[in-house]
């Protein structure tokens, strides 16, 4: 009996013994619960859908006569309550002049006459064309123009030829039997070429149809000489119809006084 319980014991103990070591070399691993993560949220500051910003379109450039008719915003007015027509001499199946540039007058009257009334309506004024496309007008429609809208003063815009090529400058013209208004005005566009360096032939005097066909003050202005090759480059080029036309838009300026 003896035996068996030392027998008893022996085993109790090695049975604690053991499960000693093992709790002793047991380590609690940790318990992972599921978590929700949120979306990322965009890039962008607000947090509306985002969508992708298209590509911005070639820019389209308009033809010049349409860039031009519309009117700029005036920040000072010094032609207000003046009216004026802007003539841009031939056109359609009249092509005037004929040079030795590759323009020719009909294209450079209208040019030079878009940029004028764009000039002028800048300033204030209240400005009628009498053609803003390549289209045929009559001599005596342009000068029936300035009477019916009663024009405080009428502006022919042309481009000279001459048989010699060595002929330069611009050319302002008058009636024969022009009004005190249609002298004043030729004197100030010529003296506004005069000071931006523009060589300017003079005031002359001529019977042309749209200087004596109305009763209104008129003036026309040759802007230089399609056959000569300086000239005729210089007219067919956007930068000088622009500096001729605000030019004689100066001049008109000066003519009334603001």
């Amino acid at each position: 009996m003896r035996r068996t319980i030392i027998r008893k014991i022996t085993w109790g103990g090695m049975a604690l013994a053991l499960s000693v070591a093992a709790c002793s070399t047991y380590r609690e691993r940790p318990i992972y619960y599921p978590v929700e993560v949120p979306p990322p949220k965009p890039q962008h500051a607000d947090r509306r859908a985002w969508t992708p910003v298209p590509k911005p379109e070639p820019r389209r450039t308009a033809p010049l006569a349409r860039r031009l008719a519309t009117k700029p915003r005036a920040r000072y007015a010094p032609l207000r309550g003046v009216t004026i027509v802007v003539d841009a001499g031939h056109g359609g199946r009249d092509p005037g002049a004929a040079g030795v540039g590759p323009m020719p007058e009909e294209y450079v009257n209208l040019n030079v006459a878009l940029h004028l009334a764009r000039s002028l309506r800048a300033r204030g004024a209240e400005v009628i064309m009498t053609r803003n496309s390549d289209r045929f007008i009559s001599l005596d429609d342009r000068a029936a123009i300035a009477d019916r809208t009663r024009a405080d003063l009428f502006v022919s815009i042309h481009a000279d030829a001459a048989r010699r090529s060595s002929a330069t400058g611009a050319t302002i013209y008058i009636a024969r039997n022009a009004s005190r208004d249609s002298r004043r005005a030729a004197r100030h566009i010529e003296t506004a070429m005069n000071r931006a360096g523009v060589g300017c032939r003079g005031i002359r005097r001529a019977g042309f149809r749209v200087l004596v066909g109305h009763s209104r003050p008129a003036v026309l202005v040759e802007c230089g000489f399609l056959t000569n090759p300086v000239e005729a480059r210089r007219l067919g080029s956007p930068w000088y119809q622009a500096r001729m036309a605000a030019i004689i838009a100066q001049g008109i300026t000066n003519h009334f006084g603001r």
